[in-house]
């Protein structure tokens, strides 16, 4: 994919929030944390030009990190919990830096004016490749009658994550691994009258040597439910 840079939001409260969080984390926290701040706002904006350019419907982005990196790893059997190798530190440390994340990405949203709560409840509305297919509806379904679409997002892994390699076609480049690169896992959920599906995205991020800014280089599809 076209390699897509954003603007980062420089307002004031989210400067501010991450001055105060960095000053209590060790240097490779503040990494992660600055990583996710630039990775957040693109893939945030990058949902809100998808849901407003198709019939996708409501956007709500969760602000809480994902806990993802099993799959990421390649592991075979997820186990949940975070591996940021060197940046996560002790227990404490972790908690405080995914506490950090919350917040900061709670005020990306709340800039970009994106609802940041949790999932939507539609448990008995089944699976369907097309979910805003008005036509699909009937008198006894449990699905909403608009479409909507909830997001989370993953907490940056270092690098570019193992289980690109499988996912990557064997024509296609592989980054510059000289590079500062990170992979976010991305899922996406869809409801509407005609069902939901599910997608789950790994996309990863170059810093541009010319901006220093994060970059999306690469989006692959994990996995999938319907």
């Amino acid at each position: 994919m076209k390699a897509i840079v954003v603007s980062p939001i420089r307002s004031l409260s989210i400067t501010a929030l991450l001055a105060t969080a960095c000053t209590m984390m060790s240097a490779g926290q503040r990494q992660v944390l600055e990583a996710d701040a630039e990775s957040f706002e693109a893939i945030v904006r990058s949902q809100i030009t998808d849901s407003a350019s198709g019939s996708l419907g409501f956007l709500r982005v969760d602000a809480r990190p994902g806990r993802d990196d099993a799959v990421l790893s390649g592991e075979t059997a997820p186990r949940h919990g975070l591996d940021l190798s060197d940046s996560a530190g002790s227990p404490d440390s972790l908690a405080k830096l995914l506490a950090a994340v919350e917040d900061q990405r709670r005020s990306i949203l709340g800039a970009l004016k994106v609802d940041g709560s949790g999932p939507f409840n539609f448990p008995f509305c089944g699976g369907a490749r097309r979910v805003s297919d008005s036509a699909a509806v009937n008198g006894d379904t449990k699905c909403p009658t608009e479409p909507v679409r909830y997001v989370t997002v993953g907490v940056p892994y270092r690098g570019a994550a193992p289980v690109l390699e499988k996912l990557r076609s064997p024509e296609s480049p592989v980054p510059d691994s000289s590079a500062e690169l990170w992979t976010v896992l991305v899922s996406e959920t869809n409801i509407g009258p005609g069902g939901q599906q599910w997608r789950e995205y790994a996309w990863l991020f170059r810093r541009e040597a010319e901006s220093g800014k994060l970059a999306a280089v690469e989006r692959f599809l994990v996995s999938w439910a319907e």
